[in-house]
């Protein structure tokens, strides 16, 4: 098992003691990440905006046959220059770059907010429930005012996700405070310090530093107790390039 898996499962594990995780099937698995598709697109490996075969390829594997060399090239490039990215699916796959372990290294806590905060999108239906109530809120808006709403709840389900992310943390020992680092070093790695605009997915840097300190602030003081265990079992697959979380009764 490559030492992300591992990383992977030390820290869920981690959070299963002292959260509830649910009662469904959570898959995690290690991918080279968006630098890698916008290299093919270059490459003209494929077509403009249907690149993404490439994101999820498996970054363990050396590619052979015909553009192998700059596949793997692109692999290569793409952990020594992308840094942060989690991706969480609706049916429970959870996605992380490579490069995100390289580049949090020791921060141990910070790579567990990064995986809080995708599992809480997959614990809350995040995109199922904004699916739903852009569905039905829809009626008689325009194009325009339907994306505006679209991007105002997931920037809505963003800070959510990051604000129970750190309440995780806290409940697993760690300071309430280091999602908050977490978020702070991560913008400015990737320097995304610009404020929300209407068409943002993610709220800008200066709201969601502001909404994350806020609730801190309303928790902080908040004593531990009785937390939640989620009693799971794990299995790793090479094949698959994945290792899944399969929660169990006690």
């Amino acid at each position: 098992m490559p030492s992300e898996y591992k990383e992977i499962k030390s820290i869920v594990n981690e959070l299963a003691e002292h959260n509830d995780l649910g009662d469904r099937q959570i898959t995690f698995t290690v991918v080279p990440g968006h630098l890698v598709g916008w290299a093919a697109e270059d490459l003209k490996l494929c077509k403009e905006d249907f690149c993404g075969f490439y994101d999820d390829l498996d970054p363990y594997k050396k590619f052979k046959g015909d553009k192998a060399y700059e596949i793997n090239e692109a692999i290569r490039q793409a952990y020594l220059f992308d840094y942060v990215q989690g991706i969480s699916k609706s049916h429970g796959t959870i996605s992380l770059t490579r490069a995100t372990f390289r580049t949090f290294n020791s921060r141990r806590e910070y790579l567990g907010c990064v995986i809080a905060h995708e599992l809480t999108h997959f614990l809350e239906d995040h995109i199922f429930e904004n699916d739903k109530y852009v569905s039905e809120n829809k009626k008689r808006l325009s194009e325009a005012k339907i994306e505006d709403l679209e991007n105002e709840l997931s920037r809505a389900s963003e800070i959510e996700a990051h604000n129970n992310a750190s309440l995780m943390m806290k409940n697993a020992g760690y300071p309430i405070e280091s999602c908050l680092e977490e978020l702070k070093f991560t913008s400015r790695l990737g320097g995304d310090g610009a404020n929300t605009e209407p068409d943002d997915s993610h709220p800008g840097y200066q709201d969601w530093v502001s909404e994350l300190e806020k609730f801190i602030a309303s928790q902080k003081n908040i004593q531990v107790v009785n937390t939640s265990k989620t009693a799971i079992s794990w299995r790793y697959d090479r094949d698959l390039n994945s290792l899944t979380m399969k929660p169990f009764s006690r």
